[in-house]
């Protein structure tokens, strides 16, 4: 079945058939290589610097194995795990240079997302013609990764609450930050995986790995994810692609092979060669901000954060506002005015889909079908909560604030930040 194998540190030997040898071979999945899974948490954690590549293999050879873990309860062809693995291997085949930090870029100047793009990369790009060449349809594949309808269980290998996508960034972004809270016990969730009522579900049997699972994740938000230098320094390199994004094309490439040339290695050199004698008139204010943040990353002369608080809420909608662009600009407005600071020197940062790769928003305990053996040796569905203390405590949302801003006003801005978000609730303090 396998025609060769990889040896990965976190998940030891991955074996390829031959169909997905000739599809890694292909550039938009080598190209990986060069897009860095943490974006700049390297800055922090020195050996963060993993790439994308590695956790595509990484989530198909996790996707394979729950499909083996699922056979055992119904019947899913070889045809089918070969597009689930394929699917695992190129989930994150659309992601830009500096993975999430560059999404909040392409989100905010064409309205697109890293699933946007894929799904074209996988329909549109020589990906499709080597797809086809292995006998497979990419519709198929973009479908069971981006798109609806389909065997719900096979969809939820590779997006759902616990998914081999989940399972293999946890355990890869802990092995290499060298933080522990990321050792979970993959192997014994996957064992406790079956169909039930067409969807995964996860035995109560292993509730304890299913509670050691989600908390990690909790964990690694706050001790890599969210980490204050991590985001210093993610701000800052978004606001160097911001400003450098037209002149230098970062959003405005014409079609998908245009895109495919944009890595890591290619956006930095860009950034950093930007002259700003080149320009005239905005464009040379906008490349003498570049080459000044820059200069700022290279020598970790990063943000400093002057205010945070942890938010706790219940209410979806209000947590959804906290990631609503103009109601971040309106509190820096407000923090600047009161600190008697440039507006451009305050950044409110809360957790994002755009500029996260997990954050605790994502926690809904709900979602996560555990099974018990009823009678007549019957599978029965029953609510995770009231089965896990330690789960249900994650149930409401969760925030944290943070306001950044140039070392030499940080405590300005600090006491700034302090008056404009002392009045609790939350949804008080935020004016439409």
């Amino acid at each position: 079945m396998y025609v060769k194998y990889v040896r990965d540190p976190v998940l030891g030997y991955i074996g390829m058939t031959e169909a997905e040898k000739h599809i890694i071979d292909t550039w938009p999945v080598q190209r990986l290589r060069g897009i860095s899974q943490l974006s700049t948490t390297g800055i922090t954690y020195p050996g963060g610097v993993h790439s994308r590549f590695s956790h595509a293999l990484g989530t198909m050879h996790l996707a394979g194995q729950m499909v083996g873990s699922l056979r055992t309860g119904v019947e899913i062809s070889d045809e089918e795990w070969q597009l689930v693995r394929l699917a695992g291997l190129l989930h994150d085949i659309g992601h830009g240079p500096f993975s999430h930090s560059y999404e909040e870029v392409l989100s905010k100047y064409m309205d697109m997302t890293h699933e946007d793009l894929g799904e074209k990369i996988v329909k549109e790009s020589e990906l499709a013609d080597e797809i086809t060449a292995q006998g497979h349809d990419p519709k198929e594949v973009a479908d069971l990764i981006f798109g609806g309808g389909g065997k719900p269980y096979l969809k939820q290998i590779v997006a759902s609450q616990v998914d081999a996508d989940k399972m293999d960034f946890l355990l890869r972004d802990a092995y290499f930050t060298g933080v522990e809270y990321g050792q979970i016990d993959v192997h014994r969730l996957i064992q406790a995986m079956e169909v039930v009522e067409n969807d995964i579900a996860i035995d109560m049997k292993a509730l304890y790995a299913l509670e050691a699972f989600m908390i990690s994740r909790y964990e690694m938000f706050l001790a890599v994810y969210y980490h204050h230098s991590v985001r210093a320094a993610e701000i800052m390199l978004r606001k160097a692609m911001e400003h450098a994004h037209e002149i230098l094309g970062l959003t405005n490439f014409k079609d998908i092979s245009e895109f495919l040339q944009l890595d890591d290695a290619y956006v930095v050199t860009a950034l950093r060669r930007l002259n700003p004698e080149d320009f005239e008139g905005e464009d040379r204010k906008e490349a003498e901000r570049v080459r000044e943040i820059m200069r700022k990353i290279g020598r970790r002369e990063l943000l400093k954060s002057a205010y945070r608080r942890e938010v706790h809420i219940k209410d979806e909608y209000v947590a959804n506002l906290l990631g609503d662009e103009s109601v971040r600009h309106q509190k820096e407005e407000q923090i600047a005015k009161k600190a008697k600071v440039d507006p451009e020197y305050v950044i409110v940062d809360v957790p994002t889909l755009a500029s996260m790769p997990y954050y605790p928003r994502e926690i809904a305990p709900m979602e996560v079908p555990i099974f018990k053996i009823g009678k007549n040796e019957e599978k029965e569905l029953v609510p995770l909560s009231e089965h896990s203390r330690l789960v249900n405590v994650l149930k409401g949302y969760i925030d944290i604030i943070r306001v950044f801003t140039l070392p030499e006003y940080r405590d300005a801005v600090g006491d700034a930040a302090e008056e404009v978000f002392k009045k609790l609730p939350l949804a008080a303090q935020i004016s439409m």
